[in-house]
């Protein structure tokens, strides 16, 4: 049985992220997102409560079908969370939603999701299970890296930039960790 555990499955993940990423790059996105976090973030993170435009929706719903026998249900969500500390860019235009939804989400959706369902039927693939705590030991190193990351480059290139900003952004940064040590006690 092929799994999210076995190197088959990884290296095809792998190989697939990629191409998301370089379709959401085509269609206007962050290239170092995937269309479905991009759906995700849109439709869960973005808008308030029934605001969500159509086409995010729509796009999340063909998503979220295409992926269920491997991910069940709420894939663009999901994939939001396993992409933390990126940038979505809300500056799109209706130009790059429809060359996203023509050319890339619906033509690979229809295609994905024959093979998903077949290999699914087949019982070659199954449902991941997602493991919560071990998604958030990867989000809390990926925090790490960035700040060792952040520490190194001014120790190396030194604060010559306006400060003011930055203590802002620490200050956010400080209650933001801490309001995570409250959830977590």
């Amino acid at each position: 049985m092929i799994t999210n555990k076995t190197s088959i499955w990884r290296f095809f993940s792998n190989f697939f992220v990629a191409i998301d990423q370089l379709g959401n790059a085509a269609a206007g996105g962050n290239p170092d997102n995937t269309i479905s976090a991009r759906v995700g973030y849109y439709n869960e993170h973005f808008y308030q409560e029934n605001k969500v435009p159509w086409y995010w929706s729509t796009f999340q719903k063909i998503i979220n079908t295409t992926f269920y026998p491997v991910d069940g249900p709420g894939h663009c969500h999901e994939a939001y969370h396993n992409d933390p500390g990126e940038i979505f860019d809300n500056r799109i235009t209706n130009f790059f939603i429809a060359i996203a939804a023509t050319f890339i989400i619906i033509p690979s959706c229809v295609l994905i999701a024959l093979l998903l369902y077949l290999l699914y039927a087949l019982r070659i693939v199954k449902q991941k299970q997602i493991d919560r705590g071990k998604n958030l030991e990867k989000r809390l190193d990926s925090c790490l890296f960035i700040t060792k990351s952040t520490l190194e480059e001014l120790e190396e290139h030194g604060t010559n930039f306006p400060r003011e900003e930055a203590k802002m952004k620490i200050i956010e940064l400080k209650n933001r960790i801490r309001q995570i040590g409250n959830v977590i006690s």
